[in-house]
């Protein structure tokens, strides 16, 4: 795990808010964009990665909070129905990375970095999915 600095985001997609199963629930937002492939409507794309967002906490991760799902963009001012616009803010994150079958690689890292000692600040976290690497996600988790 490395401590890096990230830069802020401007991001475009959809969202909902996780209050039960989260594996469902984001499993359903995942299949919703693929299906509908929804990468194709986020304006001003900067790449083809696709941006999955967790922020919105009501506390800690097993509190609700908001799964956003979507595109990095670059001056977008206002959203179409049915999207949003959410931004990864400036700051200290854990870097992490998952690599084998997704999601399931990705849901059990995720598993393995809640039990971890982190000094976690519940603002935000993402994870980057990059296409070309299907087999690997980057994790990013916020730190203080």
């Amino acid at each position: 795990m490395n401590i890096i600095q990230q830069y802020a985001r401007t991001l475009y997609g959809i969202e909902t808010r996780i209050d039960g199963d989260p594996a469902s629930q984001i499993g359903a937002m995942w299949e919703r964009f693929l299906s509908e492939n929804l990468a194709e409507d986020c304006p001003s794309r900067l790449d083809d990665n696709l941006i999955a967002l967790y922020c919105d906490y009501e506390g800690d991760h097993t509190q609700p909070y908001t799964f956003f799902l979507g595109c990095e963009v670059l001056d977008v001012c206002s959203a179409e129905e049915g999207f949003s616009i959410r931004y990864t803010p400036a700051g200290k994150y854990a870097e992490f990375h998952a690599f084998g079958q997704m999601p399931d690689a990705a849901i059990e890292r995720w598993q393995q970095i809640s039990k971890m000692n982190l000094s976690r600040c519940h603002i935000a976290d993402f994870e980057i999915h990059d296409p070309k690497s299907p087999n690997e996600v980057a994790i990013y988790v916020g730190v203080t």
